[in-house]
C-alpha cells in the first residue's frame, strides 16, 4: 500500500513538472511572436531588455515594479566577457541608446527562478546570471527615457496586463474543472501557473504606473531592490527633535542628572566644610564675643570688659578660643561614667552621653553649671553644680560636689548614685566664665568647693596653651580639704604662666610651709598688678564677703570683681498647711494668688524658697537668676533682686520678677 502511494505521488509530480515546462514553452513562444518585443527572450525565458516576461516572472513580489519596465537596449559592445552572444542579437544597441543600457530586473529575477524550476546547470545558467549581474548596474546608470521609448514601453505594459488577465481567466476555468474532478495534481498545477500569470499582469501594471508617475529608471530599480531585500531608504531619516536633534525626554533626563550631580557636589563641599569646622573646634575651639559678667552681690553694675581687637593677636598676647554656648538649651539624661573621690567630703561625677560614646548633647563654656533633678520624698528637687572639666573634653563633663550636711541632692549623689546610673540634667547655665579673650591676664580667688568653676577655666586655658598670666589664690580649711591639689601642682610645673597659692586656715601640720590663715590684703598685694587685672571670686558667702573687704583695702573697684554664689537651700521643708492670716499678722507675707496660699517671708528668704515651704510649684533650674525659668509676675508690693540678668526690659516694665532672687521687706502678692 505504501509503495503504491509513493508511485502515485511520483506520477503526480512528473505530470506537474511536465505541465510547467509546457506552460513555460508556450509563454516563450508567445513572447517571441509578440510584435512589440524589442529583444528575444533569454534562455531562461526572462526578459533581458524591454521585452515582456510571459512566464519568467517568479512571483508578484519578485516582479512587482520592475518586470516590463523599459530597459533600453542590451549591454554595449564593450561589455564584459560572457555577454557577447547576447549583444550579438542587438546590433543596433550602441546606436539606439547611450553607453549605459539595462534590462529588466524583474526579467533577470524571473530568469533565475526559471533556472531553478528547470534545474539547469553548467555554462548556460551561469551565462544568464552573469548577464543579469551586468544588467542591474546598467539600469542604475540608465538616464531618463526619451519620448519614443516611453510610448513603446507603455504599449508593452498594456500588452503584459492584457496577457496576464487572459491567462488568469483561462487558468481559473481549469482550476474550477480540476476541483470538480477532485484532480489535486491539476489543481496544484493550475495554482502555480496562476501565480505566474499574476506576475505577468502585475509587472505590466507596475511598469505602466511608474511611467505614469514620471519615475526615473534608476529610482524604480532602487525601489525594487529595497523592497526585495526588505531595506529602508538610507536617505530617509527621522525628523530631528529640538536642538541637536534631541527630544524633550533627553533634555529632561540630562537636566535631572545635572541637578543630581550639582546636589552631590554641594553636599560634598558642605560636608567637607563642616568636617573642617569640627576639627578646628576640637583643636582650638570657636571664637565667641565676650559675655557680660555676672553682677556682684552688692547690685552694682559690672564694668564693661576690656575690648578685644579683632584679627590675629600680636606676638606675646594671650590667645584662646571657646566653644559656642547653648545657655540652657538642653534638657535630658546623662550617664554616670566614673565617680572619683577627691576629698573625704567631695566627689567628682563624670557624666557622659546615655549611649556611652560620642559627644555630649550640648556645648558649654568654662565656668558654667548644670542643674540636676532628683526625686526625694515624692517631690522633685533641683540643685545646680558647676562643671569642673574643660570644654575641650567633648565626650564628658565633670561635676564636683561636696556632701553638705542635710543636703538632699548632694546626699543622694554621694550615697546612692553609682557608675552606670542615669541622671536628669539641664543646662548649661551661667555667665561666670573666662575664655581668655576677655583680658590678657586673670586672678582667680576661690574657697572650698568654689574652686570648681575656676578649675574649669584653668583646665581650659592650659589645654589651649594660653600665654596670659594666671594667678590662683585658693583658701581651704586644711590640707585634706584641698580639692585638685595634685593636679594643680602638676599644671603649675608644666605651665610657667600659672601661679598657684594655697591658703590653709586650720592646718596644724608642720609639714605645711605655705600661707596660713585667710586671704588678706597683704597676700593679695603680692600679686603683680592686681589693681588693673580681671578678678574672679567664688566660694562660701562668708569667705566672699571677707575677700571683698580685703580687695577694697587695696583700692580695687569691687564693680570689676566677677563673682558667683549658689543660693541653694541646705534642706527642703516639706509642704505644710496654709498659713492663716492671724499667724502672719506681724510677719512679712507672700500671697500666691493663683494657688490661694500664703507663706511667711523671713528676712533674706526668696519667694522661691517661701513657695517651696507651702507647696506652690514654681519652675526653676539655676537659682542664680540666669536661666529665667522662675519668672513670675509681681501683683503688689516691692522686691529686691541681687541678679536679674535674665529679665528683659519688657519683663521689667511688666512687673516680672525672678522668684529665686526676689526678697521683700513688706507684704507682696505674686501670680503663682
Amino acid at each position: 500500500m505504501l509503495t503504491e502511494g509513493f508511485v502515485g505521488w511520483k506520477r503526480v509530480a512528473a505530470l506537474a513538472t511536465l505541465a510547467m515546462l509546457l506552460a513555460h514553452g508556450a509563454a516563450g513562444a508567445q513572447s517571441a511572436a509578440d510584435p512589440h518585443a524589442a529583444h528575444p527572450p533569454d534562455k531562461t525565458g526572462g526578459t533581458t531588455a524591454a521585452q515582456p516576461d510571459a512566464a519568467g516572472t517568479s512571483s508578484a513580489r519578485d516582479s512587482g515594479s520592475m518586470a516590463g519596465m523599459p530597459m533600453g537596449t542590451t549591454p554595449p559592445a564593450d561589455a564584459s566577457a560572457g555577454d557577447d552572444d547576447h549583444a550579438a542579437h542587438h546590433p543596433d544597441a550602441t546606436a539606439s541608446m547611450p553607453a549605459s543600457s539595462g534590462a529588466s530586473m524583474a526579467g533577470s529575477m524571473g530568469g533565475m527562478m526559471d533556472d531553478m524550476m528547470r534545474g539547469c546547470r553548467g555554462d548556460e545558467c551561469g551565462r544568464d546570471r552573469r548577464l543579469n549581474k551586468l544588467l542591474y548596474p546598467q539600469l542604475m546608470a540608465l538616464p531618463d527615457l526619451p519620448p519614443e521609448r516611453r510610448a513603446s514601453v507603455e504599449q508593452l505594459a498594456h500588452h503584459r496586463m492584457h496577457e496576464g488577465i487572459q491567462l488568469l481567466a483561462s487558468l481559473s476555468s481549469e482550476a474550477s474543472h480540476a476541483v470538480q474532478r477532485n484532480d489535486y495534481g491539476g489543481l496544484q498545477e493550475a495554482s502555480d501557473r496562476m501565480r505566474v500569470a499574476w506576475g505577468e499582469f502585475d509587472s505590466g501594471l507596475s511598469a505602466y504606473r511608474a511611467l505614469a508617475e514620471g519615475q526615473a529608471p534608476r529610482g524604480i530599480a532602487l525601489a525594487w531592490f529595497r523592497r526585495e531585500m526588505n531595506l529602508t531608504d538610507p536617505l530617509t531619516t527621522a525628523p530631528a527633535h529640538g536642538v541637536f536633534g534631541l527630544s524633550g525626554f533627553h533634555y529632561f533626563t540630562m537636566a535631572l542628572l545635572l541637578a543630581f550631580a550639582l546636589l552631590a557636589a554641594w553636599m560634598y563641599v558642605a560636608r567637607t566644610r563642616r568636617t573642617n569646622a569640627v576639627l578646628a573646634t576640637l583643636r582650638t575651639g570657636a571664637p565667641v564675643p565676650p559675655a557680660p559678667a555676672a553682677a556682684p552681690r552688692s547690685g552694682v553694675a559690672p564694668a564693661p570688659a576690656a575690648p578685644v581687637s579683632p584679627g590675629v593677636p600680636a606676638e606675646g598676647e594671650p590667645q584662646a578660643r571657646a566653644p559656642v554656648s547653648t545657655m540652657g538649651g538642653w534638657v535630658g539624661k546623662l550617664r554616670v561614667a566614673r565617680v572619683f573621690q577627691e576629698t573625704p567630703k567631695v566627689k567628682t561625677f563624670r557624666l557622659a552621653p546615655v549611649e556611652g560614646v560620642g559627644a555630649l548633647p550640648f556645648e558649654f563654656e568654662p565656668g558654667q553649671f548644670l542643674t540636676l533633678s532628683v526625686h526625694s520624698g515624692g517631690n522633685q528637687v533641683k540643685r545646680s553644680y558647676s562643671i569642673a572639666s574643660s570644654p575641650c573634653c567633648h565626650g564628658w563633663c565633670d561635676l564636683t560636689v561636696k556632701h553638705e550636711s542635710g543636703g538632699i541632692v548632694s546626699g543622694y549623689l554621694h550615697e546612692q548614685v553609682k557608675e552606670g546610673d542615669l541622671l536628669d540634667a539641664s543646662g548649661p547655665y551661667g555667665r561666670f566664665t573666662f575664655r581668655g579673650v576677655e583680658s590678657d591676664s586673670v586672678v582667680f580667688l576661690g574657697g572650698g568647693v568654689g574652686i570648681t568653676p575656676l578649675m574649669s577655666s584653668i583646665r581650659y586655658l592650659t589645654d589651649q596653651s594660653w600665654n596670659g598670666r594666671i594667678d590662683l589664690v585658693y583658701a581651704c580649711k586644711d590640707l585634706e580639704s584641698v580639692i585638685f591639689r595634685d593636679e594643680l601642682n602638676q599644671l603649675a610645673r608644666r605651665h610657667p604662666n600659672l601661679h598657684v597659692s594655697i591658703v590653709l586656715s586650720d592646718e596644724s601640720s608642720a609639714a605645711w610651709t605655705g600661707p596660713r590663715g585667710f586671704i588678706t590684703a597683704e597676700l593679695l598685694g603680692q600679686i603683680p598688678q592686681i589693681r588693673s587685672r580681671r578678678i574672679h571670686l567664688c566660694g562660701p558667702p562668708v569667705m566672699m564677703d571677707a575677700v571683698r573687704n580685703e580687695l577694697g583695702k587695696l583700692g580695687i573697684d569691687l564693680a570689676s570683681v566677677h563673682s558667683e554664689l549658689f543660693l541653694s537651700p541646705s534642706r527642703t521643708v516639706p509642704p505644710g498647711p496654709e498659713v492663716s492670716a492671724g499667724d502672719t499678722a506681724t510677719a512679712v507675707t507672700c500671697s500666691f494668688e493663683r494657688s490661694g496660699k500664703k507663706a511667711p517671708l523671713a528676712a533674706g528668704q526668696t519667694v522661691l524658697e517661701a513657695a517651696e515651704e507651702v507647696g506652690v510649684p514654681i519652675e526653676y533650674a539655676c537659682r542664680q537668676g540666669y536661666c529665667g525659668l522662675c519668672k513670675i509676675k509681681l501683683l503688689s508690693g516691692e522686691v529686691t533682686m541681687d541678679v536679674d540678668d535674665s529679665l528683659t526690659p519688657l519683663d521689667r516694665s511688666s512687673g516680672v520678677i525672678l522668684a529665686c532672687q526676689a526678697k521683700a521687706s513688706a507684704d507682696i502678692s505674686v501670680d503663682a
